[in-house]
């Protein structure tokens, strides 16, 4: 076997077995134990942390998949073992990487720290921040705008004459840093792992102090900033630095100095920099083992003091499913959500960059104060769309058939409507491989900003552009406006007269499916051996007036054709192609409006880009059968969280995952063939890598199905949703 072989397989080791891992991921079969919330991370947390996310009974999951049949049989797999068995070869050699390892993990010190990494990994691991979370994410958000927008500014001001580009986006962050130096701090974090086994955690935290404290005591600069400290009732390990400690004299400050962009620039930035602290503090905490990091050990002091987060109202829905066997809890709130996101704020900074860019354009002051008042208006009306945030919670729990979760939102949806069931459940075929369903609000507010925008676009070009044309690009120009806006006129009553009412029921809908099989899609491409699948993408709308949608497809084809012999017109050529009729025929469930493709183009003649339409659906398709199949009411098959679909939701999904992969399997085997071929690989072991291939896809399959929900419960946004996952059969 050749060394470059050797090497293939020995790659896919590693492959193969990340693979299991996720696909294993949660084939637990343990009934779910009640979790005593006040016995987690929960009961320490203040309740105005910026964030906070845990993990739990993590080991229980791990041992899940370790004893899973389908991990056993990940593990079986030839390429695994030799794997195994190569590691082993080199592991009896002295000096080699694995021989290190393996030698280093026989050391009775390395197995304590080992079995301690295990312990602090094996039940529940949190990570909390406080407020100043917040302001080291708005620091990092005005760093983004100096990138963004700081180099056109000092470009149109002057400022950037006779600076290299490579000086300018520096010079742009100092200035920045500059502004914004109060905020120039170390966040305050927490990260904490519940023990089993405190005694040795304490254990090695005396032998850190000793050895540690040993070797920095030997260095002047580090001499009593890590001690034994208390903070609050508790002891910790605790490293204190300062921006001091930093040899600022041997640093070329001077070189920071020649980026100002205003002078004194960089000596606040390090003024602010000598002040900072750096803290890092160790230690355990009745069952946890922490470790801190931030400018102070504040973060740590508020553990366990005051309301904690399990008071807030927000975690009022976790309460409720305190029973179940949890493996997740996150929460962030409503003022980091709304630096993490684009808020109405963000759009009034950008407004402030036009407007310190307007004056330095060098534009006619009329022209300038026009752009201005626009700018302004766009802003007021973009805001006007942009919906509050507002804090999220999420969690996640054990259940016989896989892992289910919550996830809530107390910001402003705008319009997302949920006040209805989601008819179109009953239209994505029963068992499709993907559906997506949703509903909004349909109103012509925002179409009337659109056309509004579109027509001050316009309004922009015709006094900026069409005046520096030359006389023949102009007359030609005045000639096209004057033909196309009689058809713009049709095309604005089609989308508000007759589109926007037909489509008033407000739902969509995104159905992929793979029935359809071809041995030879494109006449072009080489037949297959047997018939291979083909993913099928459908698009689906509730329809509120099916006569009127029909009025309007009639009126877009119409003013697409004029268009197109206005174009003709005007270069002088007869029109290349226009818009045919569609065939019209009649389903089992409503009209099927298609159009055939050319023959010359060699597609299968199954494939006809299509429109159905009932009374209550409109399907826009490839097949035939797709459209036949979505325009006819059909139970959906999954069942999990959309079991019954009869509730009031806002948005719905389900996804076969098992399907996709038998859907993939055909053409995973017909490129592993191809590849087989061109690497030469014998033939006497292209069984073997085949078959190794269909065990890996097993494995994947034994994520079955995803479904998931959305609806409005007490002012909060839901999401509900079941991962089913099932170990393979033996």
């Amino acid at each position: 076997m050749s060394e470059r072989y050797r090497s293939r397989k020995l790659h896919w080791v590693m492959v193969v077995a990340m693979i299991g891992l996720v696909a294993g991921g949660v084939m637990w079969a343990q009934p779910a134990a009640a979790d005593d919330l006040e016995k987690t991370s929960l009961k320490l947390v203040p309740e105005n942390a910026a964030f906070y996310s845990s993990m739990l009974h993590n080991r229980e999951q791990f041992e899940a998949i370790a004893n899973s049949r389908a991990w056993a049989k990940i593990m079986a797999m030839p390429i695994v073992q030799m794997g195994l068995q190569q590691y082993q070869k080199e592991a009896d050699k002295p000096g080699s990487v694995p021989n290190i390892i393996e030698g280093a993990r026989q050391h009775p010190d390395v197995k304590k720290l080992i079995d301690l990494a295990v312990d602090m990994a094996s039940q529940e691991v949190f990570i909390y921040g406080d407020a100043s979370c917040i302001q080291f994410v708005d620091l990092v958000q005005q760093l983004v705008g100096a990138v963004r927008y700081g180099p056109m500014l000092a470009q149109l001001s002057g400022r950037a004459r006779g600076i290299s580009p490579n000086q300018l986006m520096p010079m742009m962050l100092l200035a920045t840093l500059s502004e914004n130096a109060d905020l120039l701090k170390v966040p305050d974090m927490v990260i904490g792992f519940k023990l089993a086994n405190r005694a040795a955690a304490e254990e090695q935290l005396k032998k850190l102090e000793k050895e540690a404290g040993g070797i920095l005591d030997q260095l002047p600069q580090f001499q009593g900033r890590f001690k034994r400290t208390m903070v609050g009732k508790h002891e910790y390990l605790v490293l204190s630095l300062d921006g001091k400690m930093i040899p600022w004299d041997e640093l070329p400050v001077n070189e920071l100095r020649r980026l100002e962009a205003e002078k004194g620039d960089a000596a606040k930035v390090i003024d602010r920099l000598k002040k900072a602290t750096l803290v890092v503090a160790l230690g355990v905490r009745d069952e946890y083992l922490l470790v801190a990091f931030g400018s102070s050990t504040d973060c740590l002091a508020r553990l366990g003091t005051g309301r904690t987060l399990l008071e807030r109202a927000e975690f009022k829905p976790l309460q409720k499913h305190a029973d179940k066997r949890l493996t997740s809890v996150s929460y962030i709130s409503k003022p980091m959500v709304a630096r993490l996101t684009t808020t109405k704020k963000d759009i009034d900074d950008l407004l402030d960059v036009v407007n310190e860019v307007l004056p330095l354009a060098g534009l006619p002051e009329e022209l300038a104060t026009r752009i201005g008042k626009d700018a302004a208006a766009l802003a007021r009306d973009l805001k006007g769309l942009m919906a509050e945030p507002g804090a999220t919670m999420a969690f996640s729990f054990l259940v016989e058939k896989g892992m289910e979760s919550y996830s809530y939102n107390w910001g402003e949806h705008g319009s997302l409507d949920g006040s209805k069931p989601l008819g179109l459940l009953q239209h994505v075929g029963g068992n499709p491989l993907l559906a997506v369903v949703g509903r909004s609000k349909v109103s012509t507010t925002g179409y009337d900003l659109l056309v509004k925008w579109f027509n001050v676009g316009y309004g922009y070009f015709t006094d900026l552009a069409v005046p520096s044309m030359n006389p023949r690009e102009k007359g030609e120009f005045e000639k096209f406006i004057k033909q196309a806006k009689p058809l713009l006129k049709r095309f604005d009553t089609a989308n508000r007269d007759m589109l926007l009412p037909a489509l008033a029921d407000g739902q969509a809908a995104l159905v992929i499916d793979a029935r359809l099989q071809s041995r030879q899609f494109i006449k072009a491409l080489p037949a297959t051996e047997r018939p291979m699948p083909m993913i099928e993408p459908a698009l689906l709308v509730g329809v509120s007036d099916a006569d009127l949608l029909r009025k309007a497809f009639a009126e877009y084809r119409e003013v697409i054709n004029g268009f197109i012999d206005v174009i003709s017109q005007q270069v002088g050529e007869p029109p290349p192609f226009k818009l045919p009729e569609p065939k019209v025929s009649e389903g089992r469930s409503g009209t099927i409006f298609g159009y055939p493709l050319p023959q010359m183009w060699g597609v299968d003649e199954q494939i006809v880009p299509n429109f159905g339409l009932s009374k209550a659906v409109g399907v826009l398709a490839i097949t035939r059968d797709h459209t036949e199949r979505l325009l006819s009411p059909t139970p959906l098959a999954y069942g999990g969280v959309l079991a019954t679909t009869d509730r009031a939701l806002a948005g719905a999904a389900v996804c076969n995952f098992a399907g996709l992969i038998d859907a993939a399997t055909p053409w995973i085997d017909l490129a592993a063939q191809q590849i087989m071929k061109e690497q030469r690989v014998p033939e006497a072991a292209q069984a073997g890598i085949v078959a190794q291939v269909h065990t890996v896809l097993e494995v994947l399959k034994v994520l079955r199905y995803v479904t998931s929900e959305d609806y409005f419960e007490d002012g909060a946004l839901v999401n509900h949703t079941l991962v089913e996952i099932r170990d393979i059969k033996d």
